[in-house]
């Protein structure tokens, strides 16, 4: 009996020892794995989280440098439109010249009618005709200066239009709703992707971003980081649609506005004067035939 309890506990300090060594196998294992999961976090994790909150600070300090570059343009708007006022007032004073000039000429037409001395008509006209030409050159002079002034007008208000609508969006916290780019690059395990465009693009930090393939959008991105040419953005929870896995190619757009933004209008283009013909002076008109002092010739029109 003594002989069989002894080998009954034989074997449970046996089976005790194997399962000690097994446990003893797990425990290290299970101690290995802490301490890479451990190495992972310091030398992976740690540095990434940081490079994140890194670019969370500069991404709110390039937000206030958009807002300064914004309120900048603003100014530079009002500046181009006290400069658009003093063209149209140039514009107007040239075109009073204009039209006092062509006065004269008219005023001149009459003055010929009433010349009654035949002798001295030819050089009256001559000299008339001189003064014509000098007053035609004076208009064409008047007239490229006024074309030249409604051109600059035309495109200085091409470039208000321009910081308006582009003050419109910034202002609303949308990116440019022209914008088309492609994802560049993905990292899933924290939820964001990289953009090939940024600042320069018309990327708004702190604005909605659509993922579009097939024409269709299968999820939001929020843009988190701005530079002058790349951008990231992360995925908008609950806003991908379900069974799709972001891929570098898909297409992004600028999310729509929720209320349409207000377009300015931009001022008609004033349209450009024409300039006179080259052969609008009067020819010179050759003296009149002898004739008897009772019928004078007739007075020909130095304007036909």
């Amino acid at each position: 009996m003594q002989t069989t309890l002894g080998i009954l506990t034989a074997l449970v300090f046996v089976v005790s020892a194997f399962l000690g060594y097994k446990n003893m196998e797990k425990y290290k294992e299970q101690i290995e794995m802490r301490q890479a999961e451990e190495s992972k976090r310091d030398n992976v994790l740690r540095p990434k989280l940081k490079k994140t909150l890194d670019q969370r600070d500069l991404t709110k300090t390039e937000k206030e440098e958009q807002q300064k570059a914004a309120e900048a343009k603003t100014a530079e708007v009002v500046a181009q439109q006290e400069k658009l006022e003093s063209l149209k007032k140039e514009i107007a004073d040239k075109e009073n010249q204009v039209r006092e000039q062509k006065a004269s000429i008219d005023a001149l037409a009459d003055q010929l009618k009433e010349l009654g001395d035949v002798k001295e008509l030819v050089t009256k006209m001559r000299r008339m005709s001189d003064e014509l030409v000098q007053l035609q050159s004076d208009i064409d002079q008047t007239t490229t200066k006024l074309n030249n002034l409604i051109s600059e007008k035309n495109r200085t208000a091409a470039i208000i239009s321009s910081f308006e609508e582009e003050n419109g969006w910034r202002n609303a916290n949308l990116s440019n709703p022209k914008l088309s780019t492609r994802i560049s690059s993905i990292f899933d395990t924290y939820g964001f992707v990289t953009l090939p465009v940024g600042n320069n693009g018309g990327i708004v930090g702190g604005s909605s971003l659509d993922v579009v393939r097939d024409g269709e959008v299968i999820a939001k991105l929020l843009v988190k980081t701005v530079e002058a040419s790349t951008s990231a953005a992360e995925v908008i929870p609950d806003t991908l649609r379900a069974d799709t896995v972001l891929m570098v190619g898909d297409e992004i757009r600028a999310t729509a506005a929720s209320k349409p933004i207000p377009a300015p209008t931009p001022p008609a283009p004033t349209p450009l004067v024409d300039e006179a013909p080259a052969d609008a002076a009067p020819a010179e008109e050759p003296a009149p035939a002898e004739a008897p002092a009772e019928q004078p010739p007739a007075e020909s029109d130095p304007f036909q």
